[in-house]
């Protein structure tokens, strides 16, 4: 029999959603982190992962050609990598969070005071970076986009979007926004030589993860560099310890703006993420294909013909 096991914690809303909807199920439980390196797993098994579900000391074989839903925004790729090395399918949440995801971003323009008609650089064409493309089409603004990948037959067309090498979408865009994963190549990703390429009183968004941008060098450009505004819903370390002080300046003149709610706690996203991941689980039980999987592509080498931007992260689908 098919089986299939949240790990999850008790504040978790997703978690608690997956729960009510799946409960009764043929083969669904629950388990404690301390169970799950007793519990039998692979072949055939999913695993709903939330965010408290795996520590550094987690026997990932332990779903061999199994399935792992992650139920959070952002998983690290480490993590992902891990999962797929022993042969895991691993999907996460964007094709089903994308929309919030990108009100979220654009929505970082009012307070950013982004023109009507300015230049967005959408670093990123999965899921979320589609999503945001298709939120500013019907305003004045212009989109450029770049992407490790060569999005599919058609879609710049359909989106009516021209591609760009990373460093002259940084350097020509009024509004910069990043859509891409962690990973070796992405942390980060946007630096200071980014930075110092960036138009005077450009603006930059995060909201794909902390470690995409050196958040230090954020700080220093924001201070006396070109940088106009920067704003996330993903701060990391430097920016969660910042001085009070130095915070309430920098809030109180308008060039930051972190958002701590996470999108899952929207009104309606933990029931929305629920019915889709248990069509995942559906599909995956019935050897149909699963929406979301995660593909973790690096960026080429440099010398390899398709390198033809500075440092770029897999999309995020």
């Amino acid at each position: 029999m098919h089986k299939t096991y949240l790990l999850s914690s008790d504040s978790d809303p997703v978690g608690k959603a997956v729960a009510a909807l799946l409960a009764g199920t043929a083969g669904f439980g629950q388990l404690a982190p301390t169970e799950l390196a007793r519990t039998q797993l692979g072949a055939g098994v999913v695993l709903l992962a939330g965010d408290s579900a795996f520590d550094s000391e987690t026997d990932f074989t332990v779903m061999a050609n199994g399935m792992v839903q992650i139920l959070y925004c952002s998983p690290a790729l480490e993590l992902v990598g891990q999962l797929i090395e022993v042969g895991a399918t691993v999907a996460g949440i964007s094709p089903v969070i994308a929309p919030r995801v990108a009100n979220r971003a654009v929505g970082f323009g009012g307070p950013l005071r982004v023109k009507p008609d300015a230049q967005w650089g959408v670093i990123g064409l999965g899921e979320v970076g589609c999503e945001v493309v298709r939120k500013l089409a019907p305003s004045e603004a212009s989109v450029v986009i770049a992407d490790v990948r060569t999005p599919r037959s058609g879609l710049l067309a359909e989106l009516n979007v021209r591609r760009l090498s990373l460093d002259l979408l940084v350097a020509g865009s009024d509004v910069v926004s990043l859509h891409v994963n962690a990973g070796p190549t992405a942390s980060p990703l946007i630096s200071e030589r980014e930075l110092n390429l960036m138009k005077d009183g450009a603006a930059l968004i995060n909201t794909s993860h902390s470690s995409i941008v050196d958040e230090n060098a954020v700080l220093a450009s924001l201070a006396g560099g070109p940088l106009g505004g920067y704003a996330t819903d993903c701060a990391g370390e430097t920016l969660s310890n910042l001085d009070k002080s130095m915070l309430e300046a920098l809030v109180s003149s308008g060039k930051l703006f972190i958002t701590t709610n996470p999108l899952t706690n929207q009104v309606g996203a933990a029931q929305q993420i629920a019915k889709y991941v248990a069509a995942n689980v559906q599909a995956f039980g019935a050897g149909e294909s699963v929406k979301g999987v995660i593909d973790p592509i690096d960026f080429p080498v440099i010398g390899d013909p398709s390198f033809w931007a500075s440092r770029m992260s897999p999309r995020q689908d």
